[in-house]
C-alpha cells in the first residue's frame, strides 16, 4: 500500500536527524582545530561528538529499520531517469549516513583512546592499531565530505519540486 504523505514519526525523524547530522559535521570541521595540549579541551570534544555520533548510528538504524516496516510514500510523479537519480541519490544518503557513525565509532576503537558515551565508558573492545585507525579516520572524513554534498543536493531537489515544478512536497512532509 503506497500513501501520499510520510507519517508523523518519519517526519520528526527526518528533521532530527538532520539538525543532529549538521550539528556533528559543523562540530566534527570545529574541533579539528582544537590544540592538542594537556587542557583536555580537544579530548572532551571529541567525547561529545562520539556521543552524537553514536546516537545517529542508532537513528539511522531505526530509520532505516522504520522505512522497510512503514508502507511506502507514492513517488513523485516524474520521468523515469529523474526517478531512478532520486532512489539513488535517496540509497546513497543512507549509505553514507550508516558509514559516517561507523567509521568514526571503528576509529575511535582502533585509537588507543577510551570510547565515552556522554562520559560512561565503554569497554575497550580492541588494542590501538594505527593502520585501522587512519583508514577509518579516512572513510569517516570523506564520507561527512560526501554527505555534505549529497545534502546540498537533496536541498536543491527540494528547492526544484517546490518551487520551480511547484509540487506540494511541504505537504507530504506534514
Amino acid at each position: 500500500m503506497q500513501r501520499n504523505r510520510y507519517d508523523r514519526f518519519s517526519v520528526t525523524l527526518h528533521w532530527l536527524m538532520a539538525v543532529l547530522l549538521l550539528g556533528q559535521i559543523a562540530l566534527g570541521m570545529w574541533m579539528l582545530g582544537l590544540p592538542k595540549d594537556a587542557s583536555g579541551l580537544r579530548a572532551s570534544w571529541f567525547n561529545v561528538h562520539k556521543s552524537w555520533g553514536m546516537v545517529l548510528g542508532l537513528l539511522i538504524a531505526l530509520r532505516l529499520a522504520w522505512a522497510l516496516w512503514r508502507p511506502r510514500v507514492a513517488a513523485l510523479p516524474q520521468p523515469r531517469p529523474m526517478q531512478l537519480l532520486a532512489t539513488g541519490a535517496h540509497r546513497l544518503l543512507y549509505l553514507l549516513m550508516l558509514l559516517m557513525p561507523l567509521s568514526g565509532f571503528v576509529g575511535s576503537v582502533f585509537s588507543g583512546y577510551p570510547i565515552r558515551f556522554f562520559g560512561l565508558r565503554l569497554p575497550q573492545l580492541a588494542e590501538r592499531w594505527d593502520g585501522a585507525k587512519e583508514l577509518a579516520s579516512g572513510v569517516h572524513q570523506w564520507s561527512a565530505w560526501a554527505l555534505v554534498l549529497l545534502i546540498a543536493l537533496h536541498v536543491l531537489a527540494f528547492v526544484h519540486h517546490q518551487v520551480i515544478r511547484k509540487e506540494p512536497l511541504l505537504q507530504r512532509m506534514r
